[in-house]
């Protein structure tokens, strides 16, 4: 049986419980998942996900004790929860945790339309605002000077400063990939047609390097380098995958964090 022969206890070693761990993920006909996972103090753990994206849990303290929940989820026309703990989970996005997923990291025009929004929306929401009073108070009420001191005001609130971090991650990683999964010691980042293989057991620590700060207007914007014990540094940018979603990835290494500017140099 799968669930007998999957190496639970290697999954154990050093592991974050949560929802995306290594696990047996089984899609049914409602458009609804169970998955059998690790969970706390040895025990299992079945998650069960409906069509609606609902998500419920119960945790066994030994394997063979959810094999009669498993049985009925292909038994029963519709799955039974009532002794499953229901989660509230409505500000997470529960489907990507049970869909088998890409791990293929590239930059797209959406990925691109969405990073910008998430790290220079509000900029870009007070440049039109300078826009609009700029021609509500007419060009020839304001001077030269003033002009000067508005367009300046502009650039360095209104998102002409993130624009240029974008162009410095966008310019290093517009023709990258990275194949990176969590359960995966091999992995591969370098140029979309050849990308070069790495080994995370032969990463020394790995450092990520933002401006920390819920006021601080580059917050959005960071950097994760991952040093081997040969020298090697990779740097990645998060317009190329989230920062805490790599560090998801690198978990068993050690970790730095420093807090400064994240301007990337190549």
């Amino acid at each position: 049986m799968l669930l007998e022969n999957f190496p639970w206890e290697n999954q154990r070693d050093k592991i974050v419980i949560e929802l995306t761990n290594p696990s047996v993920t089984i899609e049914g006909k409602n458009n609804d998942y169970l998955k059998c996972a690790v969970f706390f103090n040895q025990k299992y753990v079945l998650h069960y996900m409906d069509a609606s994206q609902t998500l419920f849990t119960k945790s066994f303290l030994h394997l063979r004790d959810g094999y009669e929940y498993i049985k009925n989820y292909f038994l029963q026309a519709q799955f039974d929860t009532t002794q499953f703990k229901k989660e509230n989970t409505w500000l997470q996005h529960n489907l990507k945790h049970f869909v088998t997923q890409d791990f293929n990291y590239l930059v797209t025009p959406k990925s691109i339309k969405n990073y910008l929004l998430s790290t220079s929306g509000m900029n870009f929401c007070l440049s039109v605002f300078f826009v609009i009073l700029f021609f509500t108070k007419g060009v020839n009420s304001i001077n030269v000077l003033a002009l000067i001191v508005l367009l300046t005001v502009m650039f360095l609130v209104g998102g002409g400063l993130h624009l240029l971090v974008f162009f410095n991650y966008y310019r290093y990683v517009k023709d990258k990939i990275l194949i990176m999964s969590k359960g995966n010691d091999t992995f591969y980042f370098g140029n979309v047609d050849n990308p070069l293989r790495y080994d995370k057991r032969n990463i020394l620590q790995y450092t990520t390097i933002r401006s920390r700060g819920s006021r601080n207007q580059f917050s959005g914007f960071a950097i994760v380098e991952i040093a081997f014990k040969d020298g090697t540094v990779l740097k990645i940018p998060n317009l190329l995958v989230d920062y805490a979603a790599l560090e998801q990835k690198l978990f068993e290494y050690r970790r730095v964090e420093v807090n400064k500017f994240p301007w990337l140099r190549p």
